[in-house]
């Protein structure tokens, strides 16, 4: 399940999941999107909060349809900011970063503690 979470306006859109992550949720949010730039956002500034994410209560074919979506829209991302609580996420998001980003076309990935989520909407909003 997810929430959108206040400060969300604009082009900057902040998600929390929580619990697990369903293939009914990436519809709702893949909706939302696609609602965003038809409003005319050509690139959109993602915070997503996974502290609470629950891996075994969630569907891979969820992660799969997130990562096909998102593949297929990377021209219209610019800064992804994923806030959490382990070492593991941190390192997954720098290699992300590291093999799909381009700071040329201002697509970053950054990873952000849950202590830090001021940053994180800084980082978005920049």
């Amino acid at each position: 399940m997810f929430k959108i979470l206040e400060g969300s306006e604009g082009n900057v859109l902040g998600v929390e999941v929580i619990g697990g992550y369903l293939k009914k949720d990436i519809e709702e949010l893949k909706k939302i999107c696609d609602d965003k730039l038809s409003e005319g956002h050509d690139k959109l500034n993602f915070l997503m909060k996974i502290d609470q994410l629950d891996f075994g209560k969630s569907e891979l074919g969820a992660f799969y349809q997130d990562a096909k979506y998102a593949l297929s829209h990377m021209k219209n991302l610019r800064h992804i900011a994923v806030v959490g609580h382990s070492k593991l996420e941190k390192v997954l998001i720098e290699l992300d970063n590291k093999l799909l980003g381009s700071v040329k076309k201002e697509l970053i990935e950054k990873y952000f503690d849950v202590a830090d989520m001021d940053k994180a909407w800084d980082f978005v909003r920049s």
